[in-house]
């Protein structure tokens, strides 16, 4: 009798280990929270005329290796619609940094107000990069120059981790 009350007490014991256990191990990891937003702004002018811009937000994990970001570029006079690019880690040797992302839109959407004129879209992405200093925005427009020459104008942001 003392032994089989000891052997379902010895039972118990461990089914409340072993579920004590599993509890502990499977809890997920503690996420870095996200710090502040930091504004991104891009006007992108070429041969007389504003052809691109580009407003929204960066954001830094306090983790310090993910970044998110929401940026609206829109279409003012350039002859195709500007794209976005998205690089980490701009160094003097190296200023375009490791591209992540590169954004563009052909599809059409409705004419804005001032200063977007024409076509936007917003481009929003999470990314992991590690190690991660800064975070490098590249808004391209186009148009003719001089008649016929197709040239490709751009304007750039750069934004360093705070964390």
């Amino acid at each position: 009798m003392k032994t089989t009350l000891l052997r379902r007490a010895l039972v118990g014991f461990v089914a409340v280990l072993a579920m004590t256990f599993g509890a502990v191990m499977s809890s997920s990891p503690a996420q870095a929270a996200w710090g502040t937003q930091f504004p991104v702004t891009i006007q992108v002018t070429g041969a007389g005329q504003q052809l691109g811009y580009a407003t929204g937000w960066v954001q830094f994990d306090t983790g310090g290796t993910t970044f998110q970001y929401s940026v609206t570029v829109c279409r003012q006079s350039s002859y195709t619609t500007p794209t976005l690019t998205v690089a980490v880690n701009s160094t003097g040797s190296n200023p375009n940094g490791t591209v992540v992302a590169t954004h563009n839109s052909s599809a059409w959407s409705p004419p804005g107000t001032a200063p977007c004129y024409g076509s936007s879209w917003t481009f929003t992405g999470v990314q992991a990069y590690s190690p991660l200093s800064n975070v490098y925005f590249k808004l391209a427009g186009n148009t003719f120059v001089n008649g016929n020459n197709f040239t490709v104008f751009t304007q750039d942001r750069l934004v360093y981790k705070q964390y």
